[in-house]
C-alpha cells in the first residue's frame, strides 16, 4: 500500500451523513482527536463508506457503546479534494477508513507511511523560533480504477528540511514516514478583516528516495 495511516484517539462527534454519490452510496463522517507526545491534539476528519467493513464495525460499536466516551483505532488512506468557495478554493483533507476498532492500542497514535512524487518543493526557510522548514507537495496515486492522485501538502524540519531542500527535486519519488497534523492560523482578508483557518499537512519525520513505478502516473 502506498498510502497508509493509523489514527488512535477520541471521536469528537457522532458519525453523520456527509454525502451521497451518484450510485446512491452514503458516506458518513466524524472528527477524531489524536494526541502527540507533547500533548498537542491533531483533529482529523474520518470518512466511512456505507456497506464497507469499517462501516459495519462502526455501527456495531455505536450500538454497544457511546463512542464519545471511548477511543477508536482507525486505519485507512489520506484523501484530498479541492472545494470551491465564494472567495477562495479550499483543500479538503480527510481519512477514508478501511478498518475501525475499539480495541486498546499502544502504538503510534498518528502514523503515516506513504510513497509519492514530489510535485512542488519550496526553499528552506527559518521560522522566528529558529526552526528550519522546507514545504513540499506530494502526489500519491490511488490504488484503484479511478486514475486519480491525492495531492498532499507536507513539511520537513531542521536537518531533514536541509537535506530535502538540497537533494530533492520535482519528479522525485520518495517514501515518507510521519503524521497528519492540523494547526490553526490567521488569514488576513480584505478591508482589514481576518479569519481563523485550519491547515492540514503531512509532517515528515524521515524520507528516502525510491525507484518510481513507471506504470503509474502522479
Amino acid at each position: 500500500m502506498n498510502n497508509y495511516i493509523t489514527l488512535y484517539g477520541e471521536p469528537l462527534e457522532y458519525p453523520h451523513q456527509v454525502s451521497v454519490d451518484k450510485q446512491g452510496t452514503a458516506y458518513y463522517g466524524f472528527s477524531i482527536a489524536t494526541e502527540r507526545v507533547s500533548g498537542i491534539k491533531d483533529i482529523t476528519q474520518v470518512i466511512v463508506e456505507e456497506g464497507t467493513p469499517a462501516f459495519e464495525s462502526l455501527v456495531a460499536i455505536d450500538k454497544n457503546k457511546d463512542i464519545l466516551q471511548i477511543k477508536l483505532k482507525v486505519t485507512g488512506r489520506i484523501r484530498t479534494r479541492n472545494l470551491e468557495g465564494k472567495e477562495h478554493s479550499k483543500l479538503h483533507i480527510s481519512v477514508r477508513a478501511q478498518e475501525i476498532t475499539d480495541e486498546e492500542y499502544t502504538g503510534d497514535t498518528n502514523g503515516v507511511i506513504m510513497t509519492g512524487y514530489v510535485c512542488k518543493i519550496g526553499d528552506m526557510r527559518t521560522t522566528p523560533r529558529g526552526i528550519r522548514i522546507t514545504d513540499m507537495v506530494l502526489a500519491c496515486w490511488r490504488e484503484d480504477e479511478s486514475g486519480v492522485s491525492d495531492y498532499i501538502p507536507a513539511i520537513t524540519w531542521n536537518g531533514t528540511a536541509a537535506r530535502a531542500a538540497e537533494n530533492l527535486k520535482v519528479g522525485d519519488c520518495i517514501e515518507v514516514q510521519g503524521r497528519l497534523q492540523s494547526r490553526e492560523y490567521t488569514k488576513e482578508l480584505e478591508h482589514e478583516k481576518t479569519e481563523v483557518r485550519t491547515c492540514y499537512e503531512l509532517s515528515i519525520e524521515k524520507y528516502e528516495r525510491v525507484a518510481a513505478d513507471l506504470t503509474k502516473e502522479a
